[in-house]
């Protein structure tokens, strides 16, 4: 090999080394946010370039004003069993969320005792297109990571709204597209409040949900369904259905879920998460899971991209 050819193998080396990434990220969430974990180790190891470990701190429809309380629990050496499930994934070791390492502990020993790149935090989804509800807590929360972190960012998850059939949308007096409005608005308060970039979930949900060729039809609430047939969720990212057992009779019965990711919706939230983490198109992600069809996860793919790209950052 020449000089020449040798300098330019040598530069091409050192322009991927200084795009390449090495972050440590804690999410302070719930079920919302420990999705992430399922296919995004895998995204980040499948790309051979960057390196991710991620850690999330889990209480189940936590709020943020419950968040705070457990915070303030935690600074009083508490004799009490830890609330948070706090599961690690290393995107070295190529695993999927029931292969992380768990234990179990208060959120105030994770932000003391680690120095991390990236805290995101969210609001429950019930409550994120209320803002009123986000303080004082999120502000006293920012505090304290700020406090301990001074070289970490505060980075806030934007959830999304639920699927068009949740029956509680007559309630609140708004449909799904009102929810999706409200959640933005909220969040993007929030952002300029604090100064914070947004992970814009809501909007990749609802590019799937406007470029999707299969649009979602809602179950026909007369059918009856027998074991082991399930209801359909195609043409959405959000909502499932499953099987629980009534406990009195025994008997199986099928239970919609209209708020959480779906198995498309998790590789869709690990597409934003990446392009937003490393700065990448998340259209030239090469991983996807067997179970998702090459052209789904084209589509997943390109939703994520043009979340990403199209948002607005405040900073």
């Amino acid at each position: 090999m020449n000089r020449y050819a040798l300098s330019i193998v040598v530069l091409l080396a050192l322009t991927v080394n200084l795009s390449a990434k090495e972050l440590k990220v804690l999410m302070i969430g719930n079920s919302f946010s420990i999705c992430v974990g399922k296919y995004l180790p895998q995204i980040v190891n499948a790309g051979q370039k960057h390196h991710l470990v991620l850690t999330s701190a889990y209480i189940g429809g936590c709020p943020l004003k419950k968040h705070y309380e457990k915070l303030l629990e935690g600074e009083n050496a508490p004799k009490q069993k830890p609330p948070y499930k706090i599961s690690v994934w290393d995107s070295a070791a190529n695993i999927g969320w029931k292969d992380a390492k768990v234990t179990y502990g208060y959120i105030n020993g994770l932000i003391k005792n680690n120095q991390y790149d990236i805290i995101t935090v969210q609001q429950a989804s019930r409550m994120s297109f209320d803002f009123k509800s986000y303080e004082p807590y999120i502000g006293e929360l920012i505090k304290y990571i700020r406090k301990y972190q001074k070289n970490a960012e505060v980075v806030i998850q934007q959830t999304w709204a639920y699927r068009e059939d949740f029956p509680g949308f007559s309630k609140w007096g708004f449909d799904q597209q009102g929810m999706y409005e409200r959640i933005c608005s909220a969040y993007r308060m929030l952002a300029e409040k604090y100064q914070l970039r947004i992970i814009p979930m809501a909007d990749a949900v609802q590019n799937f949900r406007a470029d999707t060729p299969v649009k979602y039809q809602r179950p026909d609430p007369n059918k009856k369904y027998k074991y082991p047939e399930l209801p359909s969720f195609a043409g959405d990212v959000v909502g499932l259905s499953l099987y629980q057992t009534n406990k009195k009779t025994k008997e199986k019965y099928v239970h919609n879920d209209y708020s959480h990711l779906n198995n498309q919706g998790h590789y869709l939230q690990a597409a934003c998460w990446y392009a937003f983490l490393f700065n990448e198109d998340a259209e030239k992600i090469t991983f996807a899971p067997a179970d998702i069809t090459k052209q789904d996860a084209e589509l997943l793919r390109k939703c994520a991209a043009k979340a990403v790209k199209n948002y607005k950052q405040i900073k």
